[in-house]
This record gives structure tokens, C-alpha cells and sequence, in this order.
């Protein structure tokens, strides 16, 4: 069995990361540790995937895709040149680009993966990552959340117990769980959040300022034409970065439209005011969770900011106000997750470990049945069945009775939610199970529902009398027909070779590709050296010139594996020296 790997799947940007000698090691990919989700083609139809085709996006927009993930779960298309693709298969790409660069480093195949998801994700959302995996030649061996791996990677030690919240704010989602770590056990308490709301958002807002500002100077909207709408969004994110180091930031682009250049300045304060509800709305979610965790605000022990728009200023002043508590970044927020990923993959790869993960269902799932509500009877009831808060896995059942004598059939049908009645909830799916026994009204059905770990949904109906029964795994998306993984292969088998992850043999990584990867990487790792010489002692200093001249010389003298392993050393000593 190959090495397991961790990959945080994010709205903006993706990581790839395992278990070395006993930490986690992020893998760069195009020598660049965080790689952008984005995926395009080129003007002669080559797939582009992470940096190149986010460099691309201001000029070709339609051939260019980022934020796949807000989509995931739904029954849509999105183009990207002259073909239309789902989802999964968007993902896929990213997948199967961050399968590739690992392979590249570690110099062997990998056929397994955990990936990290929102812990608010639904299971449509959990079923279409999966898929994504599959698509990209990869056995999706766990989905844990990604508030929990942050929970995991932050700080190995479990042995002191603590509560600890976890706030992710990402580019697309937000997750908010409390986790209490007691006698080694991770255990997470309550969980809640947000699948449409992150930095995108603040993206969105700073760019309608913007756009309403050009048009009062210009009478023309940058956002109506496509091309300037997406300069403006790679000018405008690069502010927000800045906004969270400075007070100030200087939007410039020369010909946004037609003959009117871009040229105003922005000031954190009014940002910091565009974003405030959306922040608010944040904390909400963190006081639910406080409420369905019966955990007060004073028991916290640390606060973690995960994600890149966790780093807004703004965020961590509103923790501080509302929980009176300092937030931590003591990790890159941007590695977090991904590295916590990879914790979980070695522990499923028989690496020891101190912690014990244990993950709750954010979701209440049930059925719908005919019974009181408000003092009248109501044909669709919605009955809970595994109630949010659950521990991970999960299988809970209950007796329904059939309504009319010598009835055939039921028509099983799941719901995700809390409202009183069922057509109030997201609808999950539905099958019937039929040749029910000929009998009077009041047949026994019994409806189990199990959740695994993934938090991937499983119904059982079973007559009890005739012992009929039917399992279905809701693959259902908002009532559309399921997921079909063969066509979606044949639509990728330009971009991605399909292969059976279950197949412990498959193509090497060719030569070639391991190279470029581990040159690339060489002089990743020589400039993060270089920029911590001033700051270091002698004796570390000396070592890193050391282990930088035996690298230079491995690569004029053509020995990669050589180079490998100076790589590793200086990602041992930077590890260290960066901390």
C-alpha cells in the first residue's frame, strides 16, 4: 500500500500534504505550497490548473473557473471553453493536479486520499466530493471536516484537556465548531456555518464599491463587461490583502474600459464597514455553536482562526470584543487544514498517535409521515431521526405504520433540517419500496438512517412482518437523477487517464515530471532560506549555506535523488527555523 495523502479541497486555493518522520510536510506544487483553484485552457486547448490558469483569468474569462466549490451538490454546468462540465469534474482536475505533484515528490504512485470539507457541507455536497476523488483516480479513504483537522494539526500535543473553538472563514465557506480535547480524545461538540459566505464575499462587496465609484466618474459599469469585471476582481483582491497589513490601498488599472483608467485609493475603515454584517453573521453561527455545545463562551481555552480571510483585522477585534479572548494564528491559516488532512491520512496509514478523532453530524435527518401539528392532523410531519450533534458514525431507526388496508408500497422520502414540516427542509431523496404484505392498515415499517464517517447518508426501509426490506445510499441531488461517474470519466479522458484506485499498480510519475518538480522545489526551499539568513545565528546559518551549496551542486550534476534528500533536510531545518 502506497502513501496516503492529506488534500485540503478549498474554495480559492488547495493544498497537498503527509506524514514525514512524524509532522506534517506541505507539498509544493509548481513550487508554490498553496495552489489556486482554479482551472482553464489555453488559446490551443491545454488544460490549465492552478497558477497558470489563474494568471490567465483577467484575459480569458470564459475559459477560465475558480470557486467550483461554492457549486458542489448542485445539478449544474459551468463552461470552460467549448464544453460545459459539472462540478465533481471541475474538481476532479484540481484533484488529479495535486495527485500529480505528489507523486512527482515522493517519487510513487498514490491511489488513496483524505480531503477535508466544510463541516457545514450537506451530504449532496460530501457525495459530490467523493465523486470528484473517484474522477481524479483517487480512494477517498475518509472526508473529515475541516474546522476538525484544524483541531488536529494545531497543536499535536492532546495530552492537556481544553476547550478549543475553531473559527474557518475560507475564500467561499465558513465553519465554526467547539472541540474539547480530553484525556487524548478530540471530540468535536457542535458545529455550524455558512457554505456561501468567505472572502469571495468581501471580494464581491469591495468590487460593487468599486464599480458604483467608476461609474460616478465614468458613467460606464467595469462589472457589465467581463473581461474588466475579472481585472477588477484580481485588482481588488490584491487590495484586500493589503488592507490587512495597511491602513491604505491603491487601486490602479490603466484602460479598465475602453480609454478610463482605475486610479482611487481605499481605506480600511470603510472596508472594514462594508464587511461588518457578513462578519457578524459569522459569530452568529459561533453562538449556536456555543448554544447546542451547553458550553459557555467563558470555558474557552483558545480560539484558532483558520483560512485566508480569517488574517481581516476586523475578525480577530470581533472575536476579542464578543468572547474576550485573544485569537490564535499560530499556523498558516492557508496550511491548516490541509496538514491536519494529512494527520488523519497517517493515522489510516497505521502511523501511531497520540489523539483519537471523534466528529459529529452538523445536520438533523429524518422522514416524513403523517401526524399532529399545531393540534391537526398534517399528512407531511417531518419525524427526525438522527438529530445534529450526533456522533460520527451513526445508525438510528424508527417504526412507521402503513395508512390504508392492504397497501402495496411506501414512498420513503428524507429530509435534511430543522423546520416542523417536512417540505420546510432540504430535500434529500426518496424510493419506493413495494410488494408490501397484503394486510390491514397499521403494517410495521421500520426506517433506519446511518451515517458514516464521510457523512454520507444511508436509508433502510424493512417490512417487519415479511422481513422485505431496501437499502439506498442517497445519491439524489435536490431531486435530480444521480451522479453518473462513467459519463463524467468519458468527458474527462483528455485531461485525466481513468484507473481503478483500487489498483496498487499504476503508471509511475514519468521521469521528467519528478525533475521539474524537485528542481522546482530546490529553489522554493532556497529562497525561504535565503530570506531567514539575517535573521538566524551563525551556526544555523552555516548549516543552511551548507545544505544550499550541496543542493546547487546536485543540480548541475544531474543527481535528482540526491537532490531529494537535501530537499528533505532543508525542509527539516526550515520547519524549525520558521516556527
Amino acid at each position: 500500500m502506497g502513501t496516503i495523502i492529506g488534500i485540503d479541497l478549498g474554495t480559492t486555493n488547495s493544498e497537498v500534504a503527509i506524514v514525514r518522520d512524524g509532522r506534517p510536510e506541505i507539498i509544493a506544487v509548481d513550487g508554490e505550497r498553496i495552489m489556486p483553484s482554479c482551472v482553464g485552457i489555453d488559446d490551443q486547448g491545454k488544460l490549465l490548473v492552478g497558477r497558470t490558469a489563474k494568471n490567465r483569468m483577467a484575459m480569458a474569462p470564459d475559459q477560465t473557473v475558480l470557486s467550483i466549490k461554492r457549486k458542489m451538490g448542485l445539478a449544474e454546468k459551468v463552461g470552460l471553453g467549448d464544453g460545459t462540465y459539472s462540478p465533481e469534474e471541475v474538481s476532479a482536475l484540481i484533484l488529479a493536479k495535486l495527485k500529480s505533484a505528489a507523486e512527482a515528490h515522493l517519487g510513487e504512485p498514490i491511489t488513496e486520499t483524505v480531503i477535508t470539507v466544510p463541516a457545514y457541507f450537506d451530504d449532496a455536497q460530501r457525495k459530490a466530493t467523493q465523486n470528484a476523488g473517484t474522477l481524479a483516480g483517487l480512494n477517498v479513504r475518509r472526508i473529515i471536516n475541516e474546522p476538525t483537522a484544524a483541531a488536529l494539526a494545531y497543536d499535536t500535543d492532546h495530552s492537556v484537556d481544553r476547550t478549543v473553538l475553531v473559527y474557518d472563514l475560507g475564500g467561499g465557506t465558513f465553519d465554526a465548531s467547539l472541540v474539547v480535547v480530553q484525556g487524548g480524545v478530540v471530540e468535536v461538540k457542535a458545529s455550524h456555518g455558512d457554505t456561501h459566505l468567505g472572502g469571495d464575499d468581501f471580494d464581491q462587496l469591495l468590487m460593487e464599491h468599486v464599480d458604483n465609484t467608476f461609474f460616478e466618474a465614468h458613467g460606464v459599469r467595469p462589472l457589465a463587461e467581463p473581461k474588466a469585471a475579472n481585472r477588477l476582481w484580481a485588482t481588488v483582491e490584491k487590495a484586500k490583502r493589503e488592507l490587512s497589513n495597511a491602513p491604505f490601498a491603491r487601486l490602479r488599472e490603466e484602460y479598465l474600459t475602453g480609454e478610463h483608467h482605475l486610479d482611487m485609493e481605499i481605506n480600511r475603515i470603510d472596508y472594514e464597514e462594508m464587511i461588518r454584517p457578513l462578519i457578524q453573521k459569522t459569530l452568529d453561527s459561533v453562538h449556536r455553536c456555543f448554544k447546542d455545545a451547553a458550553i459557555l463562551p467563558g470555558a474557552l481555552d483558545k480560539v484558532i482562526l483558520v483560512g485566508g480571510a480569517s488574517r481581516t483585522p476586523l475578525v480577530a477585534k470581533m472575536i476579542r470584543e464578543k468572547l474576550n479572548i485573544e485569537p490564535h494564528q499560530g499556523v498558516d491559516p492557508d496550511l491548516i487544514v490541509a496538514m491536519g488532512a494529512a494527520i488523519q491520512a497517517a493515522v489510516l496509514d497505521g502511523v501511531a498517535t497520540d489523539s483519537v478523532l471523534v466528529d459529529i453530524t452538523p445536520y438533523t435527518f429524518g422522514t416524513s409521515a403523517g401526524g399532529n401539528y399545531n393540534g391537526e392532523w398534517h399528512p407531511k410531519i417531518f419525524v427526525p431521526l438522527i438529530h445534529r450533534g450526533t456522533t460520527l458514525p451513526t445508525k438510528k431507526g424508527e417504526c412507521f405504520y402503513t395508512m390504508q388496508d392492504s397497501q402495496e408500497a411506501v414512498d420513503v422520502r428524507i429530509f435534511q433540517g430543522e423546520e416542523p414540516l417536512a417540505e420546510e427542509n432540504i430535500f434529500i431523496g426518496n424510493f419506493l419500496v413495494e410488494g408490501l404484505s397484503e394486510v390491514p392498515a397499521g403494517n410495521e415499517i421500520v426506517i433506519s438512517l446511518a451515517l458514516d464517517l464521510n457523512g454520507v447518508l444511508e436509508v433502510t426501509a424493512l417490512e417487519k412482518r415479511s422481513g422485505l426490506s431496501k437499502t439506498v445510499t442517497m445519491e439524489t441531488v435536490n431531486g435530480t437523477a444521480a451522479f453518473d461517474i462513467q459519463k463524467a470519466q468519458e468527458n474527462l479522458k483528455d485531461w485525466i487517464t481513468p484507473c481503478d484506485p483500487a489498483d496498487d499498480t499504476p503508471p509511475e510519475a514519468d521521469t521528467e515530471t519528478i525533475r521539474v518538480h524537485v528542481i522546482t522545489e530546490a529553489k522554493t526551499l532556497r529562497k525561504r532560506s535565503l530570506a531567514l539568513m539575517d535573521g538566524i545565528d551563525e551556526t544555523d546559518a552555516g548549516e543552511l549555506q551548507a545544505l544550499l551549496a550541496d543542493s546547487q551542486k546536485a543540480i548541475a550534476d544531474g543527481h535528482i535523488d540526491r537532490l531529494r534528500q537535501f530537499n528533505e533536510s532543508l525542509n527539516d531545518m526550515l520547519f524549525y527555523l520558521e516556527d
